[in-house]
């Protein structure tokens, strides 16, 4: 088979993952993936950077997509402007019109796609253990000094829909162009100025201006209203009640924490998205000046959590590092990433400005790197994304670099009916027609890829090759991971895509299956490991012995002849640093028996078919949400 007709049949094979029984159907399922609190770790010396772990020492790369979903998007006539007080939230905000599996209708004229809970079931077969959830300020704080707590609502069932599905969430604090509220109604727009939509982010109440809402060259950063609002945030002027605007916007991450600073599921916050300088200062200074004085003074204020900083969105276009001081210059609060966007050859100058692509595809990942170095902070791509039709470069370039560079990152964007600067097309993962969109194929196959999700010990390598399917992954292991110790394990995602054997060098495996992908544990036996895709004639192993594998294969007792129909006693082998929970029997495909419990270790069955072979099937679920399924055919004496 030629090699378009391989990469043809790999695409096909990835955007069928949902509508075709599981490639791995005689695997047990995957356990719930257990989410734990991140902090920031030491550096690996792959790449000089501090990493981000979890609670038990493992590297987590957090790799996924936005989704905006929830974000106060401008939903108006541009041609027509209304009043700032009639625009209108795009999306219901009550959690009850998202209960029960419902979604409401899709407005094909908002840029963004609701957030359902069937979107979670569609992101976790394709490997994405992280989402950054863009917010909106003008939900958050309506009114100044005013919560609301029902948007928060809407927020948490959004995390429990992410906790449920083991994906990790970031709250994203979203704008652009600082405002929903910042457009041209009644503005006179001259020379080379055009008049303006709005965006998102702030309240009306800190969106007042006295410059026209006019973008030079039609470009919404150019907008002197914007500038101007931006300046009044960074020298923290007053809001109408008299409160700065800053201590009103650190008072809103404040009533995040407190309702999140429990739950693991929220990997940390993002201050702001994409933030510009105002007024006073140049846009090569306004890091040091404005930006990271403020992102320090807010993490100051008592939090758990990591914190995402962003450099002011010059960065996206000149792809140069602006990074002098170290972050403790501004803070001694250790847990914080730094999240710039990298977005070479889409929204750099080369192409805004000449319509060409000459500068380095390299050149944001290099000066971002540096940038973080300079900081020394780990480092996340908060946002990396193009038009669909430049994914065979671009975008498989973005993924081949933070492979390359061992970075997590996350993709704009999960959904969309339009871009937001560019209307004729779209950059979601899934498509039209939504509730439940269509999914990709290209963007499925580029970016559904094996991936270590969580790493014992160090990091070395990851390679993956979307289309051919190759992986190979290389980590140091500090000290020995016994088998079935899933707490402690590598964790390796395998997409539908890969059919090729797992095999591993330097540690033993189980092996599950969630919804036709595989998930991999790996139980390093100390020192170096390595796990790849293997060739024809390999087998994936070596398997940890049934006696401590977490999903052990044992049969069900083997018959001598006839079996007494009355009764049936079933033993229950409780995999490694697990209990069964729950066991169901069928006979024939019907169920007889369901049985829960704290810690099973028996069933019993009775009346069984007499004078006749039977089939019984039993599916035991462990308390990690591992579905171990044992099937034997009997024959009841008469």
């Amino acid at each position: 088979m030629g090699t378009g007709r391989r990469l043809a049949g790999a695409m096909a094979a990835a955007a069928a993952f949902a509508l075709v029984a599981p490639a791995n159907a005689a695997l047990p399922t995957a356990p719930n993936r257990e989410l734990n609190f991140l902090h920031v770790g030491s550096p690996n010396p792959a790449n000089g950077l501090p990493q981000v772990v979890d609670t038990r020492g493992r590297e987590v790369l957090l790799k996924g997509v936005n989704v905006d979903g929830i974000v106060d998007y401008w939903d108006a006539d541009a041609s027509h402007p209304p009043p700032p007080s009639s625009l209108k939230p795009p999306y219901p905000n009550d959690p009850a019109a998202y209960s029960n599996g419902r979604c409401p209708p899709d407005d094909p004229r908002v840029e963004g796609v609701m957030v359902c809970d069937f979107d979670f079931d569609q992101m976790r077969p394709l490997g994405y253990d992280a989402i950054r959830l863009n917010l909106s300020w003008s939900l958050l704080e309506p009114q100044p000094g005013k919560i609301d707590r029902q948007y928060i609502d809407r927020i948490a069932q959004i995390v429990g829909w992410a906790r449920r599905a083991g994906i990790y969430v970031v709250l994203d604090m979203h704008q652009d162009a600082w405002s929903k509220y910042v457009y041209t109604r009644g503005d006179v727009c001259a020379g080379d100025f055009q008049a303006i939509r709005g965006y998102d982010g702030a309240p009306l109440w800190a969106s007042q201006h006295t410059m026209p809402a006019c973008a030079l060259h039609g470009v919404r950063e150019l907008d002197p209203a914007v500038a101007e609002d931006f300046q009044k945030f960074w020298a923290d002027a007053p809001a109408p009640d008299g409160v700065g605007l800053q201590e009103h916007y650190t008072n809103v991450l404040i009533a995040l924490a407190q309702r999140f600073r429990g739950d693991p599921t929220v990997a940390g916050y993002e201050l702001m998205n994409e933030p510009q300088p105002g007024f006073n200062a140049a846009p090569e200074e306004s890091d040091a000046t404005e930006l990271f004085p403020y992102w320090g003074k807010a993490v100051n204020a008592g939090f758990r959590q990591l914190f995402f900083v962003e450099p002011n969105v010059e960065r996206n276009v000149t792809d140069q590092s602006e990074i002098s001081a170290p972050w403790s210059t501004y803070s001694s609060y250790r847990n914080v990433v730094y999240a710039p966007h990298i977005y070479t050859g889409v929204f750099t100058a080369d192409q805004e400005v000449a319509s060409r692509r000459f500068m380095p595809n390299d050149g944001g990942y290099r000066s971002a790197i540096s940038d973080a170095k300079a900081l020394g902070l780990p480092l996340w791509v908060g946002e990396f994304g193009n038009n669909p039709q430049d994914d065979d470069t671009i975008l498989r370039t973005h993924y081949t670099l933070q492979d390359k560079y061992l970075l997590g990152g996350t993709l704009w964007l999960w959904k969309e009916n339009a871009n937001d600067v560019n209307g004729s097309v779209f950059w979601g993962v899934y498509g039209k027609p939504f509730g439940r969109g269509t999914p990709q194929p290209k963007r499925i196959l580029i970016t559904s890829r094996a991936t270590p999700m969580a790493a014992d010990g160090t990091l070395d390598s990851v390679h993956y090759g979307a289309g051919s399917g190759d992986f190979d992954i290389r980590a140091d292991s500090a000290s020995p991971v016994s088998c079935g110790d899933l707490s402690r394990a590598t964790v390796l995602f395998v997409p539908p895509a890969v059919t090729a054997p797992v095999v591993a060098e330097g540690a033993s495996i189980d092996v599950f299956s969630r919804a036709g992908a595989r998930e991999v544990y790996v139980y390093p036996y100390g020192g170096p490991y390595r796990l790849y895709s293997g060739q024809p004639g390999d087998v994936t192993g070596p398997r940890c012995p049934p006696k401590t594998s977490a999903a052990p294969p044992i049969p069900l007792p083997k018959p001598h002849g006839c079996i007494l129909t009355k009764s049936l006693r079933v033993s229950l082998r409780h995999p490694r640093h697990q209990r069964i929970v729950k066991v169901t029997a069928y006979i024939d495909g019907k169920r007889v028996l369901v049985k829960r419990g704290r810690h099973l270790r028996k069933v019993v069955l009775h009346h069984l078919p007499r004078g006749r072979r039977f089939r019984l099937k039993i599916v035991e679920v462990t308390n990690r949400g591992i579905r171990i399924s044992r099937s034997r055919s009997y024959r009841g004496c008469p």
